[in-house]
């Protein structure tokens, strides 16, 4: 069973998508740490404005990311890059590899060999319901409020001891939703078939509960 969630930076579809997981017992995939992996390489080799280096980067990376535990363990040539790839640098420049044709073409196909390989899985990202997972028994999409999504990330960062301010976050979130809606390949938006979710004024909770009920209510055996 494939259960994909899609929505916008800041809507609380990574912790849902954790908390779904573990409510339901089965795994969760992080998407989005993939692109955030080939990224932060690019970056380090200094090469994260050369498309086709970035191609080359996904295409020949050893990238591993254990879903048995949470947060998941991320490894890039055998470097756990876990934390690295949370921090605001690479979150700016995380486009480089997402708005990539190429790049999205090989890591939509790494991923669907991880979820062949699991006997169910929760997978978020930003085309999982419509590119990577068309045919997912369950797709939702998470959105917020662009203001409660940036007061979501700045909490999200001070609790790793990082500070950005509110007005900086929200102008970043802003673009994102606009180059993430806009590009050619894997553009964010919902599935036709998918359940759409304004979580602007629900906790983690409260969207998690709601899934899984859905979930449930399709799915006796879950």
């Amino acid at each position: 069973m494939i259960i994909a969630i899609d929505g916008p930076a800041g809507s609380g579809k990574s912790a849902v998508a954790a908390e779904l997981a573990r409510t339901l017992g089965i795994t969760h995939l992080d998407t989005g740490a993939m692109y955030r992996a080939v990224a932060w390489e690019a970056m380090k080799l200094s090469v994260i404005d050369q498309p086709a280096a970035v191609t080359a980067i996904a295409q020949q990376a050893s990238l591993e990311i254990d879903c048995t535990v949470e947060p998941a363990v991320v490894l890039l040539n055998g470097v756990d890059v876990t934390c690295a790839i949370r921090f605001p640098e690479v979150t700016r420049v995380t486009y480089c590899a997402a708005d990539n044709p190429d790049v999205r073409a090989e890591l939509v196909r790494r991923q669907r060999i991880i979820a062949s390989r699991l006997e169910s899985v929760v997978t978020e990202g930003r085309d999982q319901g419509t590119v990577a997972f068309p045919d997912a028994e369950f797709k939702f999409f998470i959105d917020a409020q662009p203001g409660e999504r940036a007061r979501r990330r700045v909490h999200q960062l001070q609790l790793k001891g990082i500070t950005e301010s509110y007005e900086r976050v929200l102008e970043e979130i802003l673009v994102r939703d606009k180059r993430d809606r806009s590009r050619s390949v894997g553009p964010l938006k919902p599935a036709s078939d998918a359940i759409i979710i304004d979580s602007s004024e629900m906790d983690l909770s409260e969207v998690t509960v709601l899934l899984a009920q859905l979930i449930r209510a399709e799915d006796k055996n879950v």
